[in-house]
């Protein structure tokens, strides 16, 4: 959830910060007992994104666990410390997904002049997709139909944009994802090359039966998810380290500069030696 104090000293409140928060109709805001506020994205690709990922993770989960693991855990050719590195993996990273999808990632309350709640606008640019007032480094996301505080992305895989207050969140779910997809092809390697057959295996359960196809798709996700997230993780420690994001690479695509050469003041001013939105 937003900080309100920093929230407030980042957009240059003069006086208290908000009491209320406005949205865009495509965001849904709503408090749940024992979590607090969740946001989601009524968007209908990202929803379909979002439910395929959580896929994803049900058939990694079940098919290392239930045709690899607990097999060969119960043979005695595998470790307790084994299922328990790979449920804490699995756990994490499902409570990583679900945390970073319903968090608020900075957007810019719906406010206008005459219920400014004393913020102060005289630093702040007109953006030019809502027409409404945004801090500097904010961006307008075309799905939430909203302004983000220091927006990286939207991304769909988890319909949620990537922003000031949800980036650390978004690291978590990247770090958890490619140790899951590790523990899942370890999982493989093992049961390819190292486990013996299973002893008490009901050699006629289907997915016993079947179980070479399962380990060769198993093979193939975890692989991708590791390329995947560990790109991922490069990239976004890249991009923190160097005080940049998506959108600011976007913009300099868009002018024809490469990755670090120096952006025009329009898109990417320099202020104290680092490139800023």
């Amino acid at each position: 959830m937003l900080n309100p104090v920093a929230t407030a000293k980042h957009m240059g409140l003069t006086g208290p910060p908000p009491p209320t928060s406005q949205y865009s109709e495509n965001i849904m805001v709503t408090r749940l007992p024992c979590i607090g506020r969740i946001h989601f994205v009524k968007d209908k690709g990202g929803m379909m994104s979002l439910g395929f990922v959580v896929l994803y993770w049900i058939y990694g989960t079940w098919c290392s666990l239930t045709v690899i693991l607990l097999p060969h855990w119960r043979d005695g050719q595998t470790s307790d410390f084994m299922i328990f590195l790979f449920c804490l993996c699995s756990i994490m990273c499902i409570s990583s997904l679900i945390r970073v999808s319903t968090l608020n990632p900075g957007r810019v309350p719906l406010i206008s002049e005459e219920s400014s709640f004393g913020i102060d606008y005289s630093h702040w640019e007109l953006c030019p997709k809502c027409n409404r007032k945004r801090p500097p480094r904010a961006h307008h996301c075309r799905r939430c139909q909203q302004c983000v505080l220091r927006m990286d992305h939207h991304c769909p895989w988890i319909n949620n944009c990537v922003g000031e207050e949800n980036h650390w969140a978004f690291m978590q779910l990247l770090f958890w994802a490619f140790c899951l997809g590790s523990m899942a092809f370890l999982a493989c390697q093992l049961h390819f090359w190292y486990y013996p057959p299973c002893v008490t295996c009901n050699k006629d359960t289907f997915y016993i039966k079947h179980s070479i196809w399962f380990n060769y798709l198993l093979t193939v996700l975890a692989v991708f998810m590791m390329l995947f997230q560990a790109g991922g993780l490069l990239g976004q420690y890249f991009n923190i380290s160097m005080d940049i994001n998506g959108e600011s690479r976007t913009c300099a695509l868009r002018i024809g500069n490469t990755y670090l050469q120096s952006f025009d003041n329009k898109y990417m001013p320099k202020e104290e030696g680092r490139y800023h939105q």
